[in-house]
């Protein structure tokens, strides 16, 4: 695969957070951001049961409406992760 030379700048705090986590999977930080590209830009579509389809109307974001009477904003957690185990603070 031919390769393009790409030159970025990165902020301290970002280049030592990126030459860690390269360090520790014993990569390159090239390497790493080439992966981290792959995986962002050329990923597939969601998995359709992916609970973050609920709050953007697909895969029954009508029925989440629905349930908690046009509040979804105020429910993201319990659409995302399902319902709180433990009380939460009231807004």
């Amino acid at each position: 695969m031919a390769m393009q030379r790409f030159q970025m700048m990165l902020d301290e705090e970002l280049d030592a957070a990126l030459a860690q986590r390269a360090a520790h999977e014993g990569v390159s930080k090239a390497e790493l951001l080439r992966t981290y590209a792959r995986e962002r830009l050329l990923a597939g579509p969601l998995a359709p049961d992916d609970p973050v389809l609920q709050l953007c109307g697909s895969e029954g974001g009508a029925d989440l409406v629905d349930e908690y009477a046009g509040r979804v904003s105020e429910h993201v957690d319990d659409a995302l992760y399902g319902p709180a185990t433990a009380p939460r603070c009231p807004r």
